[in-house]
């Protein structure tokens, strides 16, 4: 969506960050925000503590700190800052997150370090429910040099959780016509 800051995306005339913080916020105990590293003053204004990313030096990158360096390293610097057992992860680009969605993932976390999302047709890896003894691994992911989600939940034990398929609970708006 042309480099915006997602999270301000109007949808349906509110932010795509307070959807998704309505969405959750009678589901959890504390929310953190991840703020890209961006200097947007609209996040001092929430009341949430907004973490910026960490930045990793992979091991083949001559000990230099890229930026943007993906999801995981704003999932790593808020993780930094939990205080709770276990720790819910989110999109800002999920507007329409089920209420059931912590109660689902806890339920079906089982024995495993991580419970990730199913909508039925494809596992949505940027919303699961973690221990957050179990995020720690993300930096040791990072420092490889590598990025991907999936890569990391495929290092660890995890158990999928379906929901409906078909549901659009899970939709990531990624174009400006699923904005209206």
């Amino acid at each position: 969506m042309n480099y915006a800051e997602k999270a301000w995306m109007l949808h349906h005339g509110k932010p795509l960050l307070s959807h998704v913080v309505d969405s959750i916020s009678p589901q959890v105990d504390m929310i953190l925000i991840s703020r890209n590293n961006t200097s947007d003053p609209r996040y001092d204004e929430l009341p949430y503590p907004c973490i910026a990313d960490v930045a990793f030096a992979a091991n083949d990158n001559d000990g230099e700190a890229t930026e943007q360096q993906g999801p995981l390293s704003g999932i790593s610097a808020c993780a930094r800052h939990v205080k709770t057992s276990l720790t819910l992860v989110v999109p800002c680009d999920t507007p329409r997150l089920p209420n059931n969605l912590m109660r689902k993932l806890l339920d079906g976390l089982g024995d495993a370090s991580v419970a990730v999302v199913h909508d039925g047709n494809n596992e949505q890896p940027l919303v699961f429910l973690a221990l957050t003894t179990a995020l720690e691994e993300i930096d040791i992911y990072l420092k490889t040099g590598r990025r991907s989600v999936k890569g990391w939940l495929e290092g660890m034990n995890h158990n999928r959780v379906y929901f409906e398929t078909g549901s659009d609970e899970f939709e990531n708006i990624n174009t400006i016509d699923q904005l209206a």
